[in-house]
């Protein structure tokens, strides 16, 4: 499940490169639908080969870098909660 860190309380136990390296496929997973959409809108379009390849890869690239920046900026949420309030609910 993505995001899963955040929903058992892990963010707050693990290191962030741990989490971010355990949700990378995850991330990588959808800058490649991203990446799919993109191709089948410039095939649609009549774009050449290699403006279509470029907005692939970018597809995949900014895919992979937003995922991952929602996932870090919900470990940082959830750790600012923790030093605010104590431990959260979510750990019983």
């Amino acid at each position: 499940m993505c995001f899963a860190a955040l929903l058992n309380g892990d963010a707050t136990d693990r290191s962030v490169v741990e989490i971010v390296r355990d949700e990378l496929p995850r991330s990588l997973g959808n800058g490649t639908v991203a990446a799919l959409l993109v191709i089948a809108v410039s095939v649609l379009e009549g774009a050449s080969l290699t403006v279509t390849a470029g907005l692939a890869l970018g597809a995949v690239a900014l895919g992979a870098v937003l995922h991952q920046s929602v996932l870090l900026g919900g470990v940082a949420l959830l750790r600012g909660r923790e030093r605010l309030d104590g431990p959260s609910s979510v750990d019983g």
